[in-house]
């Protein structure tokens, strides 16, 4: 099928064992609109990789975590530049994953291995906190993530069972992450398992209490928000030219005047939009509530220009798309920060102290619109928080009310 696509190895395609998934295989991604030096390059890898299986004996795929094909990836990334190596990492994970009608799963971050020693653990904690928390998703990857972390530092200290971890482990493995920072954000992970592995008689009972619990006040910090002309900046800079600039654009600008979070744009579907009514109905992704809000006309305009000239053709429903084959929506896992970042960086704001991400234009428009008197209740709606106490965070950076409740230095003197 795809003999024209080679030329001084032919003859080696024709004949190879796996011939059939990689022209099954190549149709996807033909399907899928990828780049046609992209397929190429990914054909002559996969040619390049079944050789190699038939020169070791194997007439048979291997998994994508099989020692054959991690010997194969260390032997063709060795001295090539993480880019490249990048790619050849994804052509091999494509290859081997793809099933009988050519899907395969879209990967921003490849997953930490797991010592095979904890895997079992590991998958039955998962599977707890699944069925009886309730946990989403994306917050069970990053609990695999963290944990599988923590199984590998356990392995390389000589720990290959559960019943040797030690409060010394837990402590020194918090304080020494790759830059010598503490891993914060894994404390709560580590107590819920250790509590867990207590639980199940598997774990000592201390052990959640050597994770080191840090004092943290509320409201110590000032939000991290962006004047006026800062805003403006930062949209008037987006390429409108450009399909990808007609996408950014009306994703910042989703952000900047409805503080709506990554997720919930990410997530933004055509049905959401009702355009006779101009309204946009959305299910917060964080909260599941539901959030009514007006299609105000710049957003409608800049909605409707990526959608009629920007926006790649799919059957999909969701509104933003990846610019770049597979034609799909944004992972999970992306918070639409490079989007932001690019755009601080053609304003000439990229090196300003503070947030990079969407949530800096949230920040912006609360203590906006509390600068503007609307009420903590109206601004806890418009940004869809659950109660008013997050709202109130807000009010730290509100000069002129907090001028009006200032103690007068007579009153301080009497």
């Amino acid at each position: 099928m795809f003999l024209d696509w080679f030329t001084d190895n032919r003859e080696q395609y024709q004949h190879s064992t796996h011939k059939h998934q990689i022209d099954h295989v190549g149709s996807k991604l033909l399907k899928l609109r990828y780049a046609t030096e992209v397929i190429r390059q990914y054909l002559h890898e996969w040619l390049r990789f079944s050789l190699y299986l038939e020169k070791n004996g194997r007439t048979t795929l291997p998994t994508p975590g099989a020692d054959i094909v991690r010997q194969y990836l260390a032997q063709r990334v060795a001295a090539r530049s993480a880019s490249r190596s990048r790619v050849l990492r994804a052509s091999i994970r494509i290859f081997l994953e793809a099933n009988e009608t050519g899907e395969f799963r879209l990967r921003i971050k490849s997953p930490l291995s797991t010592p095979a020693w904890f895997s079992s653990f590991l998958t039955q904690y998962l599977q707890f906190v699944r069925a009886h928390r309730g946990l989403a998703e994306k917050t069970v990857r990053k609990y695999n993530q963290k944990l599988s972390a923590f199984a590998q530092y356990l392995d390389s200290v000589g720990i290959k069972e559960l019943n040797g971890v030690t409060s010394a482990h837990v402590q020194e493995f918090y304080e020494n992450a790759e830059q010598g920072a503490p891993r914060r954000s894994y404390g709560s992970t580590l107590r819920a398992f250790f509590r867990w592995g207590a639980a199940q008689q598997w774990l000592s009972s201390i052990l959640s209490d050597a994770v080191p619990r840090p004092r943290h006040y509320r409201y110590v910090t000032l939000p991290d928000v962006l004047n006026e002309s800062d805003v403006d900046r930062i949209l008037v800079a987006v390429d409108r030219s450009t399909p990808l600039g007609r996408r950014d654009y009306a994703i910042l600008l989703l952000a900047a005047r409805y503080g709506l979070r990554p997720s919930d744009i990410r997530k933004l579907t055509l049905d959401q939009i009702d355009w006779r009514q101009a309204q946009i109905d959305v299910r917060q992704v964080k909260t599941g509530r539901p959030l009514a809000l007006p299609l105000l006309p710049e957003i409608a305009d800049a909605l409707s220009a990526y959608l009629r000239d920007g926006r790649p053709a799919s059957t999909n429903r969701t509104v933003f798309l990846r610019h770049c084959a597979p034609f799909k929506p944004f992972a999970d896992e992306n918070n639409l920060m490079a989007i932001m970042r690019t755009a601080l960086r053609r304003a000439g704001l990229d090196n300003r102290s503070g947030r990079r991400g969407l949530y800096l234009f949230r920040h912006t428009l609360a203590t906006r619109l509390l600068a503007n008197g609307c009420p903590l209740k109206s601004i806890a709606d418009v940004l869809g928080h659950a109660s008013t106490q997050t709202t109130y965070g807000y009010t730290r950076v509100d000069v002129v009310g907090l001028r009006a409740v200032a103690i007068s230095e007579e009153e301080v003197t009497r």
